[in-house]
């Protein structure tokens, strides 16, 4: 979309989505993605400014039956959008507010392709969308991240943001996109966009730019909660020097995705991810190299940093339960 206004007078809409999946996995070749249940917005005047804000809960049309795992994710129930209104009114909710300066603001490249494909969906037009900005991008080009996908939480504790608030609420991830958007340079972000967003493209993830050593799968068919436990539990043999790798204990990459460890006798230490698509758990292994390595380890402080916070709150916990009793007695 092209632009006869300068960047600073743009006038922003971020936004966050929230999408069910079918149940036993079966995909709508319509909606193979997801189909939006609700929507959370905040407008943002030329100062920056929130001058509107919404969130709207969506009747879906054909994955009418909620997942239980985005129920249990999202905390919105079946009740919840069996009352919601039709697609095509609660995307009018947030786009009324669209003009000619607009740009459109996500936490992610999630968003912008399930709102496309549930645009078409209803046969909306998608051409006449808002230049749209991945606010994970700038937040990279202008911190220490190396990371292409940073958590917003993990990007909120990096800034300094102490908000406490519910995620996979639309409206709080919007408000979260919001507090980090604020701590950045978005005139520059903006301006160098185009850029590091093509240096971004280029450096894809590293499991992507080269072969692996050896792949296995295994069928899994439960909640992609109980997938650290499945991980833990497969057996999977190294091709080279037989080692049986069962029991490699896997670390959180993503939603879907686990990261390992292993050694072999001839390749030597091995990096192992682990992703969930299709019903199947696929793992691939790969020399162990030094970017490979500092994902790992990135991911175990990003692990211990979980347990250690876990553990203040269970401390904290029985502190006041201990506190309660002596009050009470």
């Amino acid at each position: 979309m092209s632009r006869s206004k300068k960047d600073d007078l743009m006038n922003y809409i971020i936004f966050d989505l929230e999408w069910n999946q079918p149940v036993n996995g079966e995909k709508s070749e319509k909606l193979p993605h997801g189909e939006i249940i609700q929507i959370g917005f905040l407008v943002l005047g030329e100062t920056y400014e929130v001058t509107a804000r919404g969130e709207i809960m969506i009747k879906p049309s054909v994955y009418v039956t909620m997942n239980p795992y985005v129920s249990t994710l999202t905390g919105i129930k079946q009740s919840d959008v069996d009352a919601g209104t039709p697609f095509p009114e609660a995307f009018a909710g947030m786009s009324q507010y669209f003009t000619d300066d607009t740009a459109l603001i996500t936490w992610g490249d999630d968003d912008m392709p399930i709102l496309r494909e549930n645009m078409r969906f209803h046969g909306m037009d998608t051409d006449s969308l808002p230049v749209h900005y991945n606010l994970q991008r700038i937040f990279a080009s202008q911190t220490a991240s190396h990371l292409r996908q940073t958590g917003l939480k993990t990007a909120l504790e990096a800034l300094g943001i102490s908000d406490e608030i519910k995620a996979h609420d639309a409206l709080n991830d919007a408000y979260m996109t919001y507090l980090i958007s604020k701590k950045l340079d978005m005139k520059l972000g903006i301006a160098n966009y185009a850029c590091f967003s093509e240096e971004i493209g280029r450096n894809s993830p590293p499991w992507e730019a080269v072969k692996p050593l050896f792949t296995a799968k295994a069928a899994f068919s439960r909640n992609p909660s109980a997938m650290s436990d499945a991980c833990r539990k497969m057996h999977f043999c190294c091709p080279w020097c037989g080692m049986d790798f069962c029991g490699t204990e896997p670390v959180r990459q993503g939603k879907t995705s686990f990261v390992g460890v292993g050694e072999c006798e001839d390749k030597g230490p091995l990096f192992f991810r682990y992703s969930l698509k299709d019903g199947y758990i696929r793992i691939s292994a790969f020399e162990m190299n030094s970017e490979f390595e500092n994902i790992y380890n990135g991911r175990l402080k990003s692990r211990e940093k979980r347990e250690k916070r876990r553990e203040l709150y269970r401390q904290t916990a029985i502190k006041r339960r201990r506190s309660k009793k002596e009050t009470d007695d």
